[in-house]
C-alpha cells in the first residue's frame, strides 16, 4: 500500500475515533478474494483469512436477515453480516471454502448478465463470473443467501423508469428460473441509491442496501441499509477501523469524487 494512502487511512481512523460510533450491525461488502489484480474491490487471501478469524474471535457473524432483524437494538454494532457483490467465480473457489470451514453465513448479490452469459467481469481468468451450478452448491450448504444486484450492474440513477423495471425483472426472473425462488434482498450497484428507482425497488424487495457509513442520527430504514466496503488497502491493519467507524472521511471523499449526494 502506498504511503499517502496509508497516511490518509490513519487520519480517517483517528477522525472516526472522535465521532460517535455508527449504530447498527456491520454489513461488510466484499467483491473478490485473492486474484491479484490490485483493485481496491479485492482483498488478499491472507487478509481475508485473518479478517474472518478476527471476526470469529471478536464479533458475532450472523445471517443477513438476522442482522436486519436486530438493526436498531443496543449493541447491535457487534453483529456482522458478510456480503459479496456481483458474483465472481473466486467467491466460490477461494472465499467459500474459508467461510464453510468456519461455518460463517454470507449473502451474494448477483448481477445476472455475466453469470448467464459467462462473460468475464474484468480480465479473463481472474474476473470470471460464478456459474449457476456453483451457486446451487453454495446454497446447499445452508450458509449462502442470494440477493439481486440488477442484470447488467446498471447505475440506476441514470435509467428511465421502464429501464429500471427491466433491469430488476430480468435479474429476478433469471434467479427464479435457475434457482427456484425470487430474491428478497437487493443491493444498488455501486452502492448509489436512486430516488426514482426506489419506487420499483422498495415494492419488490424486503430490503435494499447502499454503501457507506450512515450519517449520525439516521433512522433505520430496511430499504436504505448501509454496508461497509472492505478494500484491498484496508488489509488487516485497518480492518478494525473499518468496523468501528467505517472510515467515514474516506467514504465521504469517494462519494464526492464520484458525484454522489444520496443517503
Amino acid at each position: 500500500m502506498s504511503l499517502p494512502r496509508t497516511a490518509a487511512k490513519v487520519v480517517f481512523a483517528a477522525a472516526d475515533a472522535l465521532l460517535p460510533k455508527p449504530r447498527g450491525p456491520r454489513v461488510l461488502i466484499y467483491h473478490q478474494v485473492g486474484v491479484g489484480l490490485g483493485r481496491q474491490i479485492e482483498v488478499s487471501r491472507q487478509d481475508f483469512a485473518s479478517q474472518l478469524d478476527w471476526l470469529v474471535e471478536n464479533r458475532r457473524v450472523v445471517p443477513f436477515e438476522e442482522a436486519v432483524a436486530h438493526w436498531d437494538e443496543p449493541d447491535s454494532d457487534r453483529l456482522v453480516a458478510l456480503t459479496f457483490d456481483d458474483g465472481y467465480a473466486d467467491t466460490f473457489t477461494t472465499a467459500y471454502p474459508m467461510l464453510r470451514e468456519r461455518e460463517l453465513p454470507f449473502l451474494i448479490y448477483l448481477a445476472t448478465e455475466s453469470i448467464e452469459t459467462g462473460s468475464p467481469l474484468g480480465p479473463p481468468g481472474r474476473a470470471d463470473p460464478l456459474g449457476w451450478d456453483q451457486i446451487v452448491d453454495m446454497l446447499s450448504s445452508g450458509l449462502a443467501t442470494i440477493g439481486a444486484h440488477t442484470h447488467r450492474h446498471a447505475d440506476l440513477r441514470f435509467l428511465e423508469p421502464a429501464a429500471v423495471e427491466e433491469e430488476l425483472e430480468t435479474s429476478d426472473g433469471l434467479i427464479e428460473r435457475r434457482l427456484g425462488f425470487r430474491p428478497a434482498h437487493f443491493a444498488y450497484p455501486w452502492g448509489y441509491w436512486s430516488k426514482s428507482a426506489a419506487v420499483w425497488v422498495d415494492s419488490r424487495y424486503e430490503t435494499a442496501a447502499i454503501a457507506g457509513t450512515p450519517r449520525p442520527g439516521r433512522v433505520f430504514d430496511r430499504h436504505r441499509l448501509h454496508r461497509y466496503p472492505v478494500q484491498l488497502s484496508d488489509g488487516f491493519r485497518f480492518f478494525g477501523a473499518r468496523l468501528r467507524g467505517g472510515l467515514r472521511g474516506e467514504e465521504m471523499l469517494r462519494r464526492r469524487l464520484r458525484g454522489y449526494r444520496g443517503p
